[in-house]
């Protein structure tokens, strides 16, 4: 018989078994791990800067295949031009037994260069170059004064076998040229391998080559007046295309050289910058005005100085200024902190969320990070660097919050992080706008992200169990 008081037997619940932990969630044990993550995450730092390594070594190739193209596409026109000159050449016979003659250079007291470029781009593909048209007006006199300091006889001159030369840089360039009016005569100008030309081995100085083809000068068997005249006035003008930039060599005693044209962004180089200069929005003039006490040769001398006239040359530059590779470059050096910003907000996450995340989602974001210096180039080339750079950070920012955004299932803690990302590419950005003060701003931007740093780490820290 049953026993009335006898408590009825209870049914034990079932057990419930907790659910799977999302994708590349794998749990961990906090105190043991996180040293551990750390490291880890650090590696994975060092292994990402292999990959921008490699856009770094990409960005210098295209970047040589760009100047090698506009290269090519300025010789197919005309190479940069020189104008030196006119300088008269007078041999002398001999006036010693130790002195057999030669040959007396002797320099304009006067010179007077006008010259009006109009400018134009060629396309090759992606690469273009900037080419001009340019007219010439170059005037103003000899004087025999400075041949009487040379020590030399007037009587040794072979004035009837002398002859006058105007350097060009590329011969190929020159369209029209009238003959040159010296004196009361006028002498037609024939070409001659008596080369001064300005090569693009070394933007900053000209040199003299005596075997290239398509350069020299333009050259004129003359007879000089006596040695009594006072003055000996030239003219010539001329039309030439050239490329990449205009020079002149002030070689007159007095020198007033003006030359202006369409160029929206010109550079002056060379020994002596403009004395005055305009520069509009699609045009500029600038002008010099030097003497025979600015350079370090004579108005008369033996033999040759052309490497010496050649440095004096005062240079407009007409290239484009392309930066996109330089600022790509340069925000590619920046790419380590990035990542390190973005791995110690996303491992502060972690860790406050309690929510650990895999290793691999790290290494996703890393790459997503540095895609977006390979997207930064690519664009760069088909657009302005401002709005490549916007396309490409919006591209990477939005991917990195959605896929943090699935992985964290917090999208307050996903816009967090895209705030972040935000300011770090902004930041970046101002770096690469700025020139003088960058080094200052980048240092000051990186001690209040370390000082950031720092204290997440403290929060972390605390928040940990003891």
């Amino acid at each position: 018989m049953e026993n009335d008081n006898e408590t009825p037997l209870q049914a034990t619940p079932p057990r419930m078994t907790p659910p799977p932990p999302p994708p590349f969630v794998t749990p961990v044990k906090r105190k043991d791990s996180l040293g551990q993550k750390i490291l880890l995450i650090a590696v994975i730092s060092a292994v990402l800067m292999i990959p921008s390594i490699i856009i770094s070594v990409l960005i210098s190739d295209r970047e040589s295949t760009e100047e090698s193209t506009v290269s090519e596409i300025s010789d197919s026109w005309s190479g940069r031009q020189l104008i030196s000159g006119p300088v008269i050449s007078i041999p002398y016979d001999s006036i010693s037994r130790r002195n057999n003659g030669g040959m007396v250079r002797l320099l304009p007291s006067k010179m007077d260069l006008k010259a009006t470029l109009t400018s134009q781009q060629l396309h090759r593909g992606i690469y273009e170059a900037v080419v001009y048209n340019s007219d010439v007006t170059l005037e103003g006199d000899f004087s025999y004064e400075p041949l009487a300091k040379l020590g030399i006889p007037l009587s040794a001159y072979r004035f009837d076998k002398a002859y006058v030369t105007v350097g060009i840089g590329d011969l190929r360039g020159v369209e029209e040229i009238s003959p040159i009016d010296l004196g009361s005569q006028k002498y037609e100008l024939e070409g001659t391998n008596n080369v001064q030309v300005y090569t693009s081995e070394n933007d900053d100085n000209y040199h003299s080559h005596d075997d290239t083809p398509g350069s020299g000068c333009m050259q004129a068997n003359i007879v000089l007046p006596s040695a009594d005249s006072a003055k000996i006035a030239y003219s010539v003008t001329m039309r030439l295309r050239g490329s990449g930039s205009l020079g002149v060599t002030p070689v007159g005693h007095r020198n007033e050289i003006e030359i202006k044209g369409q160029c929206k962004s010109p550079s002056f180089k060379g020994m002596f910058l403009p004395s005055t200069r305009e520069v509009g929005k699609d045009d500029f003039t600038a002008s010099w005005t030097l003497n025979s006490t600015n350079r370090n040769y004579p108005q008369a001398f033996v033999g040759s100085r052309a490497e010496d006239i050649c440095k004096s040359a005062v240079v407009v530059d007409l290239l484009i200024p392309v930066d996109r590779y330089q600022k790509t470059d340069r925000a590619v050096k920046y790419a380590i902190v990035v990542i390190l910003l973005t791995f110690i907000s996303i491992l502060f996450a972690e860790v406050m969320l309690r929510h650990p995340i895999n290793l691999l989602s790290y290494l996703l974001v890393g790459l997503a990070l540095i895609l977006f210096y390979s997207l930064l180039l690519s664009m760069s080339e088909h657009m302005s660097f401002g709005l490549s750079y916007l396309i490409a950070a919006v591209m990477t920012i939005g991917l990195v919050t959605l896929y943090m955004r699935g992985v964290l299932g917090s999208t307050k803690v996903a816009a967090g992080i895209c705030a972040l990302l935000l300011v770090i590419y902004g930041f970046i950005f101002v770096l690469l706008s700025l020139e003088t003060y960058a080094l200052l701003t980048g240092s000051i931007g990186l001690f209040i992200a370390l000082a950031a740093v720092m204290y997440a780490l403290s929060l972390i820290h605390i928040s940990e169990p003891t």
